[in-house]
């Protein structure tokens, strides 16, 4: 193989390299996990923030019941990370809607708020 050819077949990997990095498929979450999570049947909602939540058993039954699990991860996290989470959360939304219909969300909020009250 001569050396430009090698040349352009190394910079085409390194600019597909750059642009999985930049959408998150070197991370946890991303697409392709989104899609295999669905298939496992555990999906999840992954959120970026601290909070102390109490009722964490009576909030999980609930995840439960709309059928995902609530996933946090660190508060500081990298910008292509917050990509792949964005991605994976649109899967799993796009999935929920057709497991729960279009206003599962609101009547999830009722079942919580109803915890607090």
């Amino acid at each position: 193989m001569k050396r430009n050819k090698k040349i352009i077949i190394g910079i085409g990997i390194l600019i597909i390299s750059i642009l999985l990095w930049q959408f998150g498929f070197f991370s946890r979450f991303n697409y392709l996990t989104a899609k295999i999570d669905i298939w496992k049947n555990e999906p999840r909602l992954v959120t970026c923030e601290f909070s102390y939540i109490k009722g964490n058993y009576l909030r999980k039954k609930i995840n439960e019941k709309y059928g995902f699990y609530k996933t946090n991860e660190a508060c500081f996290v990298s910008q292509s990370k917050l990509n792949g989470i964005r991605i994976y959360n649109a899967e799993i939304n796009k999935y929920l809607n057709k497991r729960n219909g279009k206003d599962w969300y609101n009547r999830y909020q009722l079942d919580l708020n109803s915890l607090t009250e």
